[in-house]
């Protein structure tokens, strides 16, 4: 395993970085993944998306994300998952020179489902869940880093916070992560 990653990030590294890279509508696929800031380190998400790139460095993003997080119920928890889809736009805030070195603000508007418990309402215990699953809608920010390894491939550290309506769980979601982006 560790000859595998040494041998890509030397493929990934050994690309020139002089060629030309955010051209408007040149297109790329995003993936990331991070925690969810709810006071349980299991908590999670998963996002893949679509960006196009405009003009200065901005983009639009188009994503969906699968998101996990779990309310303590006696011993033991009741899941919550969501799944969301997200449109965003993304404004360059500061880049170097070459712009290989970039950080980004983005608003993006979500909606999606929220599912409770699997979507059974009776606990292990005989209880009854009185939340049902939902339809969840709202708006985000995220402040994220982006650095080129390549013209092709770039690293994003991010944080985000979502804040969301129609929700059982906190209407305010903060989180943080890190993604890969493959520039086509």
């Amino acid at each position: 395993m560790k000859r595998f990653i040494i041998i890509m990030v030397l493929l990934i590294t050994s690309q020139t970085i002089s060629a030309q890279r955010m051209l408007p509508k040149q297109k790329g696929i995003e993936i990331n993944s991070g925690k969810l800031f709810t006071g349980n380190l299991d908590h999670y998400f998963i996002n893949g998306g679509l960006i196009v790139h405009s003009k200065k460095g901005n983009y639009m993003l188009y994503a969906l994300e699968y998101s996990r997080d779990d309310i303590p119920y006696q011993t033991s928890e009741i899941p919550v998952e969501s799944i969301t889809s997200e449109a965003a736009y993304s404004f360059n805030f500061i880049a170097n020179r070459g712009k290989s070195l970039m950080v980004n603000f983005t608003l993006s508007a979500v909606a999606g489902y929220e599912i409770i418990n699997r979507g059974d309402h009776l606990l292990y215990d005989g209880s009854l869940l009185t939340n049902d699953s939902s339809l969840i809608y709202g708006a985000g920010g995220k402040l994220s880093i982006e650095s080129y390894l390549s013209d092709r491939f770039t690293i994003i550290v991010s944080g985000r916070t979502k804040v969301l309506w129609n929700t059982s769980r906190n209407q305010i979601r903060p989180s943080v992560g890190i993604g890969l982006r493959i520039n086509l």
